[in-house]
């Protein structure tokens, strides 16, 4: 028999109380910290991102081009970082990998939180940029301390393709590709029989009218090697960026049948519209991977205000995504291009690349109508579809048009009367530029075939999958040629 004081009553709450404080600090020991937890960050820091991603959730402004990493809201990944995500090893690499996620949060965030609708909270939220850009780097420091929270990055950081499975599963994709393929082959015929046309015989509709960004002074040449970060990305100034891109801007020679063949300028009112009266080209730099390097890619965009052609593939907005990848010497080593809908990939090689003789089975070609002769270039492109019909040296011809040279960046927060907006919106698609063929194509689980996107949102293959941001498209299309086959480079 157990004999009890009278202070036994007062122990046992005592037992009572310290045993609820244990339960207590327990749980919020092994509980995650609000949000989403990376190893020992600091509360406040991470709660920060919390409310700043709730903030900009609730006004709808987020931005599509990037992928938001799930247990790590200060870092975004896009197909190209995603890349190294099984390879870096050691703290150098590490450090530059997280780096680079961390500044596509960075310049992200910025644009979504100026895209915010209310005046007041957006002042609130810009004067937060600084604490967050502190956090940000505290986070990551904290990040790289914790082998446990990297090794789930590595998984979290992996973008998912632009594919909808269940679509393909619905739409009896076995059955429906090979038709889909019939009608890209004969596509493919009828382009390669324009590019077969000596240049005069082509068509002319209406009046050739010329746009360029090219200066007089500007000769092409060579670039020197530059430095190489950790993953060996080069380190580029953007005075060297922007020589570039002078350097190899392509000459745009549009047959301008109506003003839908006008090349303009985007702009927001109520609905986003392309202004004519004056030409834009939209400019991004990139990267890719082949034979064991990482190469810039110079990205020159242009928009027209429709396709106004009757069938399917007419609607609003239409533009060109001209993209030039430049070899270890600073020379282009391939062309390639998309319309804004990911549609009509063209890829135009230089003699440093040949087409891989095995291609990737169950996926359409790609269209390779011509070798890219030597630059500058001039890009002929057809009234009404705006195809590129032919790609030719600059060699005199009428004078250019001159063009406003933008960042790509200025369309995910254009100027607008409640402050700024994107012109992008769900999964990266520009409102307003649905086509009809959406209803027919679906089954190629493409979101809204024919619709403009954003640029890390083009798949560009109906059958199979590809990407044109993936940074392995080039070694899945080609192999090397002339120095690099030889090793000599």
């Amino acid at each position: 028999m157990r004999v009890h004081s009278r202070s036994s009553p007062a122990r046992f709450a005592a037992r009572v109380l310290s045993l609820l404080l244990l339960a207590l600090l327990t749980g919020c020991a092994t509980a995650p910290p609000t949000g989403d937890a990376t190893g020992a960050s600091p509360p406040s820091c991470l709660q920060l991102f919390v409310d700043n991603d709730r903030l900009i959730d609730r006004a709808d402004r987020r931005d599509q081009g990037v992928t938001r990493v799930p247990g790590f809201p200060y870092l975004r990944s896009d197909r190209f970082l995603a890349s190294f995500r099984n390879e870096v090893a050691g703290s150098d690499q590490l450090e530059r990998w997280t780096y680079h996620l961390a500044a596509l949060d960075g310049v992200a965030r910025r644009l979504e939180i100026n895209n915010l609708p209310d005046p007041a909270l957006r002042r609130e939220a810009q004067s937060q940029l600084p604490r967050l850009e502190r956090c940000r780097e505290q986070l990551r420091q904290a990040l790289l301390t914790d082998p446990e929270s990297l090794r789930r990055l590595r998984t979290a950081s992996a973008v998912a393709d632009d594919y909808v499975m269940s679509w393909r599963v619905f739409g009896l994709y076995p059955v429906t590709a090979p038709i889909v393929s019939l009608r890209i082959a004969n596509w493919h015929q009828d382009t390669a029989a324009r590019f077969a046309l000596p240049l005069d015989r082509l068509v002319v509709t209406g009046r050739l009218t010329r746009w360029s960004t090219r200066r007089p002074e500007s000769v092409p040449g060579a670039t020197p090697e530059r430095d190489h970060d950790a993953l060996g990305i080069p380190q580029l100034s953007e005075a060297t960026i922007q020589r570039l891109f002078v350097r190899h801007a392509p000459v745009w020679e549009v047959d301008v049948a109506s003003n839908a063949d006008h090349i303009g300028t985007l702009e927001w009112g109520d609905e986003a519209t392309v202004d004519t009266r004056r030409a834009s080209e939209y400019r991004l730099i990139s990267y890719t991977r082949f034979q064991g390097r990482i190469l810039p890619q110079l990205n020159y965009l242009i928009w027209f205000p429709s396709r106004p052609s009757r069938d399917i593939y007419g609607g609003r907005f239409d533009g060109l995504h001209w993209r030039v990848t430049l070899g270890p010497d600073g020379t282009p080593l391939l062309y390639d291009s998309i319309h804004h809908c990911g549609c009509y990939y063209m890829a135009f090689p230089t003699a440093q690349l040949r087409p891989r003789p095995d291609r990737q089975p169950f996926t359409e070609p790609a269209l390779m109508p011509q070798p890219a002769p030597p630059g500058p270039l001039v890009l002929r492109i057809a009234p009404v579809t705006h195809y590129i019909e032919r790609l030719y040296p600059l060699e005199g011809g009428p004078n250019a048009l001159g063009m406003t040279q933008q960042p790509y960046d200025r369309l995910r927060s254009l100027p607008a009367e409640e402050g700024h907006r994107s012109l992008f919106a769900d999964y990266g698609l520009v409102a307003g530029s649905e086509r009809p063929e959406r209803f027919i194509l679906w089954p190629m689980g493409i979101r809204s075939p024919g619709a403009m996107r954003q640029a890390g949102r083009h798949a560009i293959a109906f059958v199979g999958r590809r990407h044109f941001d993936d940074p392995f498209l080039i070694p899945t299309l080609f192999e090397a040629a002339g120095d690099w086959a030889s090793g000599q480079r």
